[in-house]
């Protein structure tokens, strides 16, 4: 019934991917042509592998989000759904902080010198807090099994309204501000 988040991810065109690593190689190579090698940079460091690694545990995150609906919610296992809950939110966990003290500490700190471009990352950090609480207050409202036997009709929609969050968040990420994340 709510297989549209993966959907969204099985059918992901190469293409898109080619379009956004070679997004990101342009920046590599604009940010090179002013970089100068005498100076050495305090802070987070450049990880040539990070947005791959995103990318991928988005991936887990989607597959892991339809076996809480599939393997729990559909058949009715609620010991497999909450199960599967609490494996999300620790994936989820782990991916948030990965991008907070990696992602979008790195692009602040790149984009230090242009308020424009540090306004915005730092709007998409603020609006990402926001869909991770959301996440994780449904997560812990529906991980005990006998509470969600009993919350049954709750979770449908919520269940729904997390995932299109999640579809539109990542879209994002990955479309427009992954494309950010260069070599300074």
């Amino acid at each position: 019934m709510f297989d549209f988040v993966g959907k969204f991810f099985k059918g992901r065109p190469d293409k898109k991917r080619a379009q956004a690593q070679s997004q990101r190689e342009a920046a590599q190579k604009r940010r090179a042509v002013t970089r100068t090698t005498a100076t050495k940079k305090k802070g987070v460091t450049y990880d040539d592998s990070l947005i791959d690694n995103l990318e991928k545990d988005h991936e887990i995150l989607v597959e892991i989000f339809g076996k809480i609906w599939k393997n729990g919610y559909e058949e009715e296992d609620f010991d497999a759904l909450a199960l599967h809950l609490r494996e999300f939110k620790a994936m989820f966990q782990s991916h948030l902080l990965k991008e907070n003290v990696k992602f979008y500490a790195y692009l602040e700190q790149s984009m230090k010198e242009d308020a424009h471009s540090l306004s915005v990352v730092r709007e998409f950090r603020r609006d990402m807090n926001d869909i991770a609480n959301a996440v994780i207050s449904f997560c812990k409202k529906y991980e005990r099994p006998e509470y969600t036997k009993v919350a049954v009709e709750s979770f449908v929609k919520e269940y729904q309204g997390i995932g299109q969050a999640l579809v539109r968040r990542v879209q994002l990420e990955e479309r427009d501000l992954y494309s950010l994340y260069a070599p300074s």
